[in-house]
């Protein structure tokens, strides 16, 4: 299996209250990977924590997007190891650096080969698909709210909310612990797919359908699509750091 060609476009924002960016970002397009973390911890901290498991994870899985000989079942088990790479990066690093103990970070990752998509993640960091006009959302949050809602406690994040959750507590997270649970999944790439990356202060402040709407925006390419999303997050009151990646797989 070989690479699957994908075009990009990236946005990250600090936002109108945080002093400080501690999502971080990174795309390697002509290797069909994308990755996209949510740090925290104090001291900058967070900064550290997302760069540095973007950094592992990547340095991990790129050898494998370079062969052209590796299966789906290769590439579906190298995107969770990825992730649990970066965990243990974190944990080393604030083994050595007092000032990083406690440094966490949330991290979506995805690869693209031949006509499939791989993916992985930690957190409450999600990846989304858009395809002829409807939103999914491919991974599940690894939150306090999510879980009170699976297991049947609220009915929907409105009611949680109501009843005094906050939607970022995590349950799960990089750097907590040097044994952590990873999801990984795969899906079937079709013509028109757009895929969305991004962290908890874009779909935190914009709407599932709100995503949408501009995502199936017949006049937007991804660059202008990309920015109108922060724009939105932006608008509602930018509370937290915001950063998205929009990928759109070139089918043959």
């Amino acid at each position: 299996m070989a690479v699957h060609a994908i075009t990009l476009a990236t946005r990250s924002h600090k936002g109108l209250v945080r002093s400080n960016n501690q999502d971080w970002l990174q795309v390697e397009p002509d290797l069909g990977v994308v990755a996209l973390a949510d740090g925290m911890g104090g001291h900058r901290a967070g900064e550290v924590a997302s760069r540095l498991a973007v950094e592992a994870a990547l340095a991990d899985v790129l050898p494998s997007q370079r062969e052209p000989n590796a299966d789906g079942t290769e590439s579906l088990l190298r995107v969770g190891h990825a992730v649990e790479v970066a965990n243990h990066a974190l944990l080393d690093r604030s083994t050595e650096n007092p000032e990083l103990q406690g440094m966490g970070t949330t991290m979506v990752l995805a690869v693209f080969r031949e006509n499939r998509i791989y993916y992985a993640h930690v957190g409450d960091s999600r990846l989304y698909r858009v395809r002829y006009g409807r939103i999914r959302r491919l991974t599940r949050d690894h939150s306090l709210i999510q879980r009170m809602i699976d297991e049947g406690i609220f009915l929907n994040r409105t009611e949680a909310r109501v009843a005094g959750i906050r939607d970022n507590v995590l349950t799960r997270s990089l750097g907590m612990q040097r044994q952590t649970e990873v999801d990984v999944g795969d899906a079937l790439l079709e013509v028109g797919d757009t895929y969305l990356l991004c962290s908890d202060g874009l779909h935190g402040a914009v709407s599932d359908s709100e995503i949408a709407r501009i995502l199936r925006d017949p006049k937007g390419d991804l660059e202008s699509q990309v920015q109108t999303l922060v724009d939105a997050a932006l608008a509602a009151g930018g509370q937290d750091n915001i950063s998205a990646i929009l990928a759109k797989p070139l089918l043959r």
